[in-house]
């Protein structure tokens, strides 16, 4: 049965005042009307709900039954009214999106705390995870969103490009070349430190030097880009990361290398389910990224290191604000067909 929530009203206001003469008067209408709607639900319900002389108004035993449900629907109504409208101006409401570890350490931090400030009543969660597990949750719908590459193969998700982010190499004293920035060729000379063979990143890498014949010797596998960059500073080796992963981060005994020939590059964006649409927080956090990621202090390619973030120069690349829905894969900008490569000391 499908009740409507003003005759609940009405209902209620004659139970709680005891006449109708009275609840109509609270309520800046007729008498007449509220009599109607009152009568209009007991013909729904098949019952009287009040006892009515020239004196009084009274609950029925059915009346008094409904009277604690009644208060609890519409209380509930209000409740679920009051939330909708705070989500809508974003005085409250949640905001949860999903991105690798390496971007929810670095980039973000800054960027949610500017939210923060701007709408306190926002409930923020943020799930780092692999891109695997951040295109799932998003197709799940348990994101808003996620930051992150490209995905490949992926017609139900929708990719806005933000930025394209550099691959670069950290390398320790022992193992810096002498020019400036190192070459695909010469970073396979040199033993590498990079994440594991599903991260999205490894692939791009590993696709781009075959495409050249080339194999690196490969030091040490690991899961974050943060672990490569602490192993490349004990002098293990030599860590390929994404640039991202190097906001705010002290890099001290490091050097940071440009890889070239070629320059390993790749777009990150915004990720979202197709046909969806997103709540006011979603939408006011992605206005942030799309004005504020290209714009973190990064540090400075070539550049012999300590440094810190706003330090020095800043490395950025230009926003593209044009929605793409067609897939298309990381660019590493090198042409030549070859063999996949193998991970060997």
């Amino acid at each position: 049965m499908s009740v409507n929530l003003k005759l609940l009203n009405a209902f209620l206001a004659v139970a709680e005042h005891g006449s109708f003469r009275r609840a109509a008067e609270l309520a800046g209408r007729s008498q007449s009307a509220l009599s109607v709607q009152v009568r209009e639900l007991e013909g729904q319900l098949g019952t009287s709900l009040f006892h009515r002389t020239t004196r009084v108004v009274t609950l029925t035993r059915e009346g008094e039954a409904l009277l604690p449900h009644a208060r609890r629907a519409i209380a509930e109504m209000e409740a679920g009214l009051r939330q909708v409208r705070a989500a809508a101006g974003m005085q409250g409401g949640r905001l949860a999106l999903g991105c690798p570890p390496h971007i929810a350490a670095s980039a973000l931090p800054a960027l949610l705390a500017e939210f923060h400030a701007a709408h306190p009543g926002v409930a923020l969660s943020i799930r780092e995870m692999p891109q695997a597990g951040v295109l799932e949750g998003i197709r799940r719908q348990e994101l808003d969103f996620g930051i992150g590459p490209r995905p490949a193969d992926a017609p139900s998700l929708v990719f806005a490009p933000l930025m394209e982010e550099e691959i670069v190499a950290l390398a320790p004293p022992r193992f810096a070349p002498a020019g400036p920035g190192i070459t695909l060729a010469g970073l396979g000379a040199l033993p590498v430190i990079i994440t594991s063979g599903t991260n999205s990143m490894r692939a791009m890498v590993e696709e781009a030097a075959a495409s050249i014949g080339v194999s690196f010797r490969l030091r040490c596998e690991v899961q974050m880009p943060e672990t490569a960059i602490v192993l490349a500073r004990e002098g293990l080796g030599v860590a390929v990361v994404p640039q991202l992963a190097l906001v705010g981060r002290r890099l001290s005994g490091l050097r940071l290398l440009r890889i070239s020939d070629p320059p390993l590059l790749r777009e990150v964006g915004i990720v979202r389910l197709r046909g969806s649409r997103l709540s006011p927080a979603a939408a006011g956090f992605q206005d942030i990224l799309r004005v504020r990621l290209t714009a973190l202090a990064l540090p400075a390619a070539d550049t012999p290191l300590p440094l810190v973030s706003g330090s020095g120069a800043m490395t950025t690349f230009p926003s593209r604000g044009t929605e793409v829905t067609t897939p298309r894969r990381s660019k590493p900008a090198s042409a030549r067909d070859s063999k996949r490569v193998s991970a060997s000391d």
